[in-house]
């Protein structure tokens, strides 16, 4: 569970930071927050997933006297040298010996093997490196830099191009991989004191090129528009859970022994161990709901235990357009009537245009052997012709050698 952020500590430490406090006792300063705001979509568990508490400012105390003295800085300090980025060399070790499998099941868009932290990393390195990010979102994104994302995701790792689910898992994890990466970023432009000072500083992320391009979008007032809605919508969510930052896919893969249907796995997942109790009361509501019906059922009704959870949990949920309430996107939801039926359609137009593509082929192949069929008939006929020649002279030669003789 997400866990609201409790302040900003004092990054400075030892006597110096005590020597800070004691000059600092006198008036308060105010210091800009880290706030991040962005139109990112999530495409694991956003829908579930609860606000983050972020407090509206910090007061630390400082001596009015000393407040003319103090230069603040136009770009964020200098951070103290850490671990750095990830190398993926975990990956890299692996890799050499070929593409690395991956799982994904069907009935879903994301993969939920052992692998599935290493292909996660994975898209985001790519993402990071190769992505032209000065678009607002994924859906922007030309098709040619799309398709070339696309491409190296499938040279690293075992995938069925042939299946839908395999397609849909790697569309998803790189658009969900860019909006983090534009989050990250819109992160380092919070960390400015103004607009002119995040242009000017900029980030080794980036080049210097998108990262302006980045902050004439973000100091827009569309965009801060857009941010508060959407800081508006997130804070109306009533339930969370306590999955942390792994897909239900992967959650469900780890507890499919103790938790077998979606009733099951979803008290797993809303049950906070360490408070005894659900995390949120909607989230008790909703399982307490789920546990009414299926008590209710009738025994004439009852046959598979794991079948009629699974049905009393959508129930209780509902339904949404290409979305499984309770699950995330990572889980196909089943079509409804419309769409097995364009569904059918889209099958049939596949089917109609590879049948076409290969009636093409062999109209191709026919003229061919047509060709050779009609060089063949000539070297038949050639061959006739000489055979004819042959056998007329045989015969004068015959009538040639009787002549001398009878005379």
């Amino acid at each position: 569970m997400v866990q609201p952020m409790r302040g900003t500590k004092n990054l400075q430490g030892g006597r110096a930071g005590n020597r800070a406090a004691a000059r600092g006792r006198g008036t308060e300063t105010l210091l800009r927050t880290h706030m991040l705001r962005d139109e990112r979509i999530s495409f694991s568990d956003a829908e579930t997933e609860g606000p983050s508490e972020i407090p509206e400012e910090v007061r630390i105390p400082a001596n009015e006297a000393s407040l003319s003295n103090i230069d603040v800085p136009a770009a964020p300090p200098e951070k103290k040298r850490g671990r750095g980025p990830a190398r993926s060399t975990e990956f890299d070790r692996i890799r050499k010996f070929g593409k690395i499998a991956v799982e994904i099941k069907d009935g879903q868009r994301g993969v939920s093997c052992q692998n599935a932290t290493m292909f996660s990393t994975r898209v985001t390195w790519i993402v990071k490196i190769y992505a032209d990010m000065r678009h607002a979102s994924w859906s922007r994104v030309d098709k040619q830099n799309k398709d070339e994302l696309t491409d190296r995701v499938r040279a690293d790792f075992v995938l069925d191009w042939t299946k839908s689910n395999h397609r849909e898992t790697v569309a998803m994890a790189l658009a969900q991989k860019y909006n983090d990466y534009h989050y990250l970023l819109h992160g380092k432009y919070m960390e400015y004191d103004t607009h002119e000072a995040a242009i000017s500083g900029g980030t080794k992320l980036v080049d210097k090129a998108v990262w302006q391009c980045l902050c004439e979008r973000w100091g827009s007032e569309d965009f801060k528009n857009l941010s508060a809605r959407n800081k508006q919508n997130r804070s109306n969510q009533r339930i969370n859970h306590t999955g942390g930052r792994k897909s239900f896919v992967r959650l469900m893969e780890e507890k499919r022994e103790q938790a077998p249907n979606y009733v099951a796995f979803y008290k797993e997942v809303h049950w906070s161990r360490k408070k005894g109790r659900f995390v949120t009361e909607a989230a008790e509501q909703n399982y307490n709901m789920m546990v009414e019906l299926l008590n209710e059922m009738p025994p004439e009704d009852a046959g598979d235990d794991n079948a009629n959870a699974n049905a009393v949990f959508k129930e209780v949920l509902g339904s949404r357009s290409g979305y499984v309430r309770g699950l995330g996107h990572l889980v196909i939801p089943e079509p409804s009537e419309s769409l097995l039926s364009n569904r059918e359609f889209i099958r049939l137009r596949e089917e109609n245009e590879k049948n076409k593509a290969e009636a093409e082929g062999f109209k191709r192949k026919l003229e061919t052997f047509m060709v050779d069929v009609s060089k063949m008939q000539a070297c038949f006929e050639e061959f006739d012709r000489l055979n004819s020649r042959v056998t007329e002279l045989e015969s004068q030669r015959e009538s040639q050698r009787e002549t001398p003789g009878d005379a």
